[in-house]
């Protein structure tokens, strides 16, 4: 071995990487003491995990694996790169990192390639309980009717659940962040509340459960339970404060100081150790009982007020029981029955009284719901619930069908949450797209748009500049559902607000939102971000001012032909919220001679056919050749890429925006 191969092996042993060296044309395989360690092999025996990747990759994982491998071998790609599950010697599917090289003859053809490989599985399993983890506080919140919020020093909400949101008249939970009880109460009621949560902050003693009366800004009065406490980080730092309300309007009118809260839990999305610290925080301090149960009906966790029901020391006490440690056989043998019906129907049972038998004390009654609960790759792993005690509604039937009633209605209100953000969201993509005109020459603008959830990442905007001058904007936010939609929400809000000053500056309004996103992400503690393209069409100035934030580039149409927009790397910004304090910079594309330009989602060409094989930029570029521009040009790309995936559908947003140049007599 040479000085520079020493070298290298020391370098890769630094990294902890191990090295493999593929002869195409003879089909043998090197592989370094490092990666042989890693797939548990010695020098002899070790098979090709890429010639033979049928038999050494996870189904799941290989036709991924297999399509960029073609990619570099069969396409002239230069770099081989995956995240796989790859066999190791004792058959245990282990999860690494690959990336490799190839070497090419003279006229392009593979004839080698040289990489590394190193083991991730710490990341990937990490990863896999964070969702797992994710996905337990999200059901919790998803079942019981409790407003939860957290407010800063300031008592600026920063978090809240959506009940809270509704309950306040905001339109959503966004349009709730930032603001105060000023903004919905009156002044006398506002201004206690405030002493209160100060008072929290400096003596570090909340309170539980306590009356209040309030007063609403158009002068109508409520009833509620609150039970507020200080907020602190797991450094112990003061945050503020978080809350639990539950409205008992109705029952202080038919009973004065009938109360019994039931709580929905709010979900945090952050590092897996905080989201436990608020898991256990919240759950813990909400006046309803919570517990989770696994296929044999044994509880997996349970919160305090679990615990104390059956006189546990603490929660972890009750990690492994089951019900007949703690309740008569007749109730052990309902409940069983019911859970295993839920888990096998998948439907829930909810709002179900029962009178709760014990072994050595008196029966009392509670009011549950129950529910099956799935891992994150939805296959099932067992139930939870929320309960809370009603024994002295039992006192009179007049009061227990009084409770069921709100509780019906509470469950309902929960339903259609849901529903009500992806019509709030769909309200507010517009309806028509503005044309602008100047001295003959007209900007038409088309769009297609099609969600793949209930709640999208993807949007455009069209903003109207002044007399021949429009800006457009098309923007992918990382992901799917609640957390993404919220994003678009503060986006939407971050244009509005810079429309005026910023909207013909293309860079300069990219910087202004990448500002405004990495400020509100850095106070909620999110790792998310949003690639976008905003274009500024000037017909006086007979030019096209364009940035970019990471997104895919767009295609012009010049007589006929169509073309991928290059934009050199330095010029391309990275995705908004990642680098906070980012300047971006434009290009300008001159108008003479271009007939329109296309702005586009990843959904659209993301799509992958029976093989696998995806269908591609270059696709989109030649179908769009195909057609003759318009608006008629976007239904003809989406009916190629429809008929080329597998599916005959889209799995992700799909969003277009079309600008076509039309001279007018």
């Amino acid at each position: 071995m040479n000085l520079q191969d020493e070298r290298l092996d020391l370098a890769f042993k630094a990294s902890n990487e191990g090295i493999w060296d593929w002869d195409l044309s003879s089909g043998e395989i090197y592989y370094s003491n490092r990666l042989l360690m890693f797939l548990g092999y010695g020098r002899i025996g070790a098979p090709n995990i890429f010639a033979e990747a049928t038999e050494n990759v996870h189904p799941d994982d290989l036709p991924t694996f297999q399509r960029k491998l073609d990619r570099v071998i069969l396409r002239g790609g230069k770099l081989f790169a995956t995240e796989s599950r790859i066999r190791s010697n004792d058959g245990e599917w282990k999860w690494f990192r690959v990336r490799g090289v190839p070497e090419r003859d003279h006229e392009g053809n593979a004839i080698r390639m040289v990489g590394s490989l190193i083991d991730i599985s710490k990341r990937r399993n990490a990863q896999i309980a964070l969702a797992e983890e994710r996905s337990m506080i999200d059901l919790v919140l998803d079942s019981a009717p409790v407003n939860v919020y957290f407010k800063d020093r300031d008592s600026k909400f920063v978090r809240a659940n959506i009940a809270t949101a509704e309950r306040m008249g905001a339109k959503s939970v966004a349009d709730l962040i930032g603001k105060t009880d000023h903004d919905f109460f009156d002044r006398e009621h506002a201004d206690q509340s405030r002493a209160r949560e100060l008072k929290i902050m400096e003596t570090g003693e909340g309170h539980e459960e306590i009356m209040e009366h309030e007063v609403w800004e158009d002068g109508s009065e409520s009833w509620v339970l609150v039970t507020k406490k200080i907020w602190r980080s797991m450094s112990g730092k003061i945050l503020g404060t978080f809350g639990l309300t539950h409205e008992v309007t109705e029952l202080m009118e038919v009973q004065n100081g009938l109360m019994r809260a039931a709580s929905e839990l709010q979900g945090v999305n952050q590092e897996i150790s905080e989201e436990r610290h608020l898991l256990r925080l919240v759950i813990d301090n909400v006046p309803v009982l919570v517990f989770f149960k696994d296929l044999n009906s044994n509880f997996i966790l349970v919160n305090q007020r679990m615990a104390d029901l059956v006189a546990a020391a603490s929660p972890e006490e009750l990690e492994g029981k089951h019900n007949r440690d703690y309740f008569h056989p007749s109730l052990v043998r309902s409940a069983e029955a019911d859970e295993i019906r839920i888990m096998e129907t998948g439907e829930p049972i909810e709002q179900k009284l029962e009178e709760l038998s014990w072994k050595d004390k008196p029966s009392t009654w509670s009011v549950s719901s129950k529910y099956p609960w799935y891992h994150a790759d939805g296959s099932l792993r067992g139930t939870f619930g929320v309960a809370s005690d009603v024994t002295p509604l039992m006192q009179t039937r007049e009061k227990l069908e009084h409770i069921t009633y709100v509780l019906g209605r509470q469950n309902e209100s929960m339903e259609e949450q849901l529903n009500l953000a992806r019509e709030i969201q769909q309200a507010a993509f517009p309806s028509e797209v503005p044309s602008i005109n100047l001295k003959g020459l007209k900007a038409r603008f088309h769009h297609r748009y099609q969600p793949a959830s209930k709640l999208a990442g993807d949007f455009f905007e069209v903003l109207p500049l002044g007399e021949g001058k429009a800006g457009f904007f098309v923007c992918d936010v990382m992901g799917h559902g609640v957390r993404s939609a919220l994003i678009v929400s503060m986006l939407r809000g971050l244009i509005e607000k810079q429309h005026e000053p910023l909207g013909d500056q293309a860079g300069a309004f990219l910087t202004g939102l990448n500002d405004g996103l990495c400020h509100l992400l850095e106070r909620a503690s999110q790792m998310i971000f949003a690639t976008a393209v905003y274009g500024v069409v000037d017909l006086a100035a007979g030019e096209i001012r364009f940035s970019s934030a990471g997104h895919p580039n767009p295609m012009l149409r010049r007589d006929g032909k169509v073309e991928l927009l290059e934009i050199d790397p330095q010029v391309k910004g990275p995705a908004l919220g990642v680098v906070a304090g980012f300047e971006f910079s434009e290009i300008s594309i001159p108008l003479k001679g271009l007939n329109g330009i296309l702005a586009f989602t990843d959904g659209v060409f993301e799509v992958l056919d029976g093989n696998g094989e995806e269908f591609g930029v270059e696709r989109l570029q030649k179908a769009l050749e195909k057609t003759s521009g318009g608006g008629n040009a976007l239904d003809e790309v989406v009916k190629a890429a429809k008929q080329f995936s597998a599916k005959d559908s889209f799995e992700d947003d799909l969003c277009l925006l079309g600008v076509e140049f039309v001279a007018e007599a």
